[in-house]
């Protein structure tokens, strides 16, 4: 206890023995076990709402700056409310994930129409993929509804889209996929960039790591893209690989029908 005090949070007592001594070093690790999971949630947290403010802040910058010069005023202006809305409702959504992963019972799951919200994430992303000069192509074979959180879902398909964007070539394309799969539907994102080295395909999910000798670390971003979509999609139950496509990366997402 002396030294779980003193910041050894990863240390648990030995629960071998049978009497109370043996109750007592149980309680002793469930308390710990907890506090950790609060800790940890916490600064997962800080280090998502850094991350996930850049995007709609930066849509929303930009549709401010089309408003100058804007032939359908209205128009720019409804996509400044939307992104302001989706501003407002971010922190929630993550404040919600971190509850969802430290209580999995707190998670709100609903039916989720998979093809319009993975459409409504190509259209939010049209911009960014303009500004590089990039070809979104989308192609729905499926039309499931699985059970689940759907701004978590938006936030995995939208990191996974926003990723392949920008180390996409310019003059190149990212193309998505929606097909049914046996007892659940999959989700494939694939750019023809740099792709990633075969020994670190497995890391790319980890929070905060990048893959600088394949990808270029002058993009801005702080790896915790892809960390976040694995949470989501763990959340869900399901599963998140990616493989190199020679050329580019494919990401795919499996999520199954009867998530939650």
């Amino acid at each position: 206890m002396d030294s779980f005090g003193r910041g050894d949070l990863e240390l648990r007592a030995e629960e071998a023995r049978q009497d109370e001594i043996g109750k007592l070093a149980h309680s002793f690790n469930t308390m710990a076990e907890r506090i950790g999971t609060l800790l940890t949630a916490e600064r997962r947290l800080l280090q998502d709402v850094s991350h996930e403010l850049r995007s709609p802040l930066a849509r929303l910058s930009f549709a401010a700056e089309l408003m100058k010069n804007a032939r359908d005023p209205e128009a720019a202006l409804s996509r400044v409310r939307r992104e302001i809305t989706r501003l407002s409702g971010l922190v929630g959504t993550l404040l919600e994930m971190t509850s969802a992963e430290g209580d999995p019972t707190s998670r709100r799951m609903v039916p989720v129409p998979i093809a319009p919200l993975v459409q409504e994430v190509v259209d939010d992303c049209t911009f960014e993929a303009a500004g590089h000069s990039v070809n979104v192509e989308y192609s729905a074979a499926s039309q499931a509804i699985i059970n689940g959180d759907p701004e978590l879902l938006r936030r995995a398909a939208e990191n996974i889209l926003r990723n392949a964007i920008r180390y996409s070539p310019s003059g190149s394309k990212v193309d998505i996929r929606l097909c049914d799969e046996p007892e659940g539907i999959a989700l494939q994102v694939r750019d023809y960039g740099p792709g990633v080295p075969e020994a670190k395909l497995d890391r790319i999910f980890d929070a905060f790591y990048r893959v600088e000798e394949s990808r270029d670390s002058s993009e801005g971003g702080i790896g915790l893209g892809l960390s976040i979509v694995r949470r989501v999609v763990l959340l869900h139950r399901g599963t998140v690989r990616a493989q190199n496509a020679s050329p580019g990366l494919l990401v795919k997402i499996f999520l199954p029908v009867n998530a939650g």
